[in-house]
C-alpha cells in the first residue's frame, strides 16, 4: 500500500515517537553475525515485503552515451532494524549499508556484486508482483554488463518505463518517444516454504490488541487480538494463499466485497485479518513461535 500513512491502522513498530508498545524489560532482538546467517527463504520473503529493484539513470557528459546507468537492489528500514540489514549483508557477502538519523539502507549496486543477488532470486524466486520488477531488473543488468551502447540505452529506458513508478520527469523530457515495454507476465505459484511467510510478515504484517468501546456505556467493551496483512489488490492471490495455508476464515467488513476465500477487498487494497481467539491461539501464535519473525516487529508479536 506504499507509505504507512496509507494504512488504516498505524503499525506500532514503525512509530517514530517515544511511546512504548512493549515491555521495557524486553531487549532488542539480536542476531549473532558470526554464527547465524539469514535463511534463504527469509531473504526472499523480506524482499517481497520491503525490497526494491531499480535502475538509476543520471546524466554524465563524460560518458559516450552521456548517461550513467546503475542497477540497484536495496532494502530501506527504520534505524532500529539496522542489525537486520547487517545480518542480510553478512549472509550475502555483498553490498553496503548507509545510515541516517532515522533510516538505514542496504544497497547493492556494483556490477561485480549484482550476480550474487540474481543467483539468490533465481534459486529462491519472489512470490509477489515484485517478481515482474525483478525480471525487468535482471534484463536491464544483462544489457548494462555487455558494455552499454546508445541502442542499449534506449532499450534500458524502455524497460525502466515499466519498472516501479516508471520514468522520472527528466528522462521523459530527454526521451519523449520511448515506448514502455510490457511487464513480464506474473502468475502467483503458491507458498512452498514457511520461512517465506515469517519474513514476509516481518515486513508486511501487523499485530494489534484492539479495544472497542461500546456506544452504550452500560455495556462492557470488546477487547481482542488481531493479526493482519494489508497489500495492494494486485497481490490478492498472496492473501488468499495465506488464508488457505493457515486454514483461516476472515470476518467480512460491511462496506467491502469478500472473495470465496474470505479475503477482504477495498478500493485499491486487500487485507487478511485474523480476529478469532481460536485461530490466533492455535494457529497464528504457534506458527510464529516456530518460524520466528525477525526485526523489531518480533516485539509486537
Amino acid at each position: 500500500m506504499g507509505f504507512e500513512r496509507n494504512h488504516q491502522v498505524k503499525i506500532p513498530s514503525k512509530q517514530l515517537n517515544n511511546r512504548l508498545f512493549y515491555s521495557t524489560q524486553v531487549q532488542q532482538p539480536q542476531i549473532d553475525l558470526n554464527k547465524q546467517n539469514i535463511e534463504p527463504w527469509f531473504m526472499t520473503g523480506f524482499t517481497d515485503a520491503e525490497g526494491c529493484f531499480s535502475i538509476k539513470i543520471q546524466p554524465n557528459a563524460k560518458l559516450k552515451t552521456k548517461w550513467r546507468v546503475r542497477p540497484v537492489f536495496s532494502i530501506t528500514l527504520h534505524i532500529k532494524d539496522a542489525f537486520l540489514l547487517e545480518a542480510i549483508k553478512h549472509t550475502l557477502g555483498v553490498g553496503n549499508i548507509s545510515k541516517s538519523s532515522k533510516t538505514v539502507i542496504f544497497a547493492v549496486d556494483s556490477i561485480k556484486e549484482i550476480p550474487v543477488i540474481l543467483n539468490h532470486f533465481d534459486n529462491y524466486p519472489l512470490l509477489t508482483q515484485k517478481l515482474s520488477d525483478y525480471l525487468i531488473f535482471k534484463k536491464c543488468f544483462e544489457i548494462i554488463k555487455d558494455h552499454l551502447s546508445e541502442k542499449g540505452l534506449l532499450e534500458l529506458i524502455s524497460l525502466k518505463s515499466s519498472l516501479n513508478l516508471g520514468l522520472p520527469a527528466n528522462l521523459k523530457l530527454a526521451f519523449p518517444n520511448v515506448i514502455a515495454k510490457d511487464r513480464p507476465q506474473y502468475k502467483f505459484k503458491g507458498i512452498s516454504n514457511p520461512f517465506w511467510i515469517s519474513c514476509f510478515v516481518s515486513g508486511e504484517g501487523s499485530f494489534h490488541i484492539v479495544v472497542r468501546k461500546p456506544e452504550n456505556k452500560s455495556i462492557s467493551g470488546e477487547v481482542f487480538a488481531r493479526f493482519s496483512i494489508h497489500l495492494h489488490v494486485r497481490d490478492i492471490a498472496v492473501l488468499e494463499s495465506l488464508t488457505s495455508y493457515f486454514k483461516l476464515t476472515v470476518q467480512q467488513s460491511p462496506d467491502s466485497v469478500v472473495t470465496d476465500k474470505k479475503v477482504t477487498i477495498l478500493k485499491n487494497s486487500a487485507s487478511l485479518q485474523v480476529k478469532k481467539l481460536y485461530d490466533n491461539l492455535n494457529i497464528i501464535i504457534p506458527f510464529f513461535d516456530k518460524y520466528s519473525i525477525l526485526g523489531m516487529k518480533s516485539m509486537d508479536f
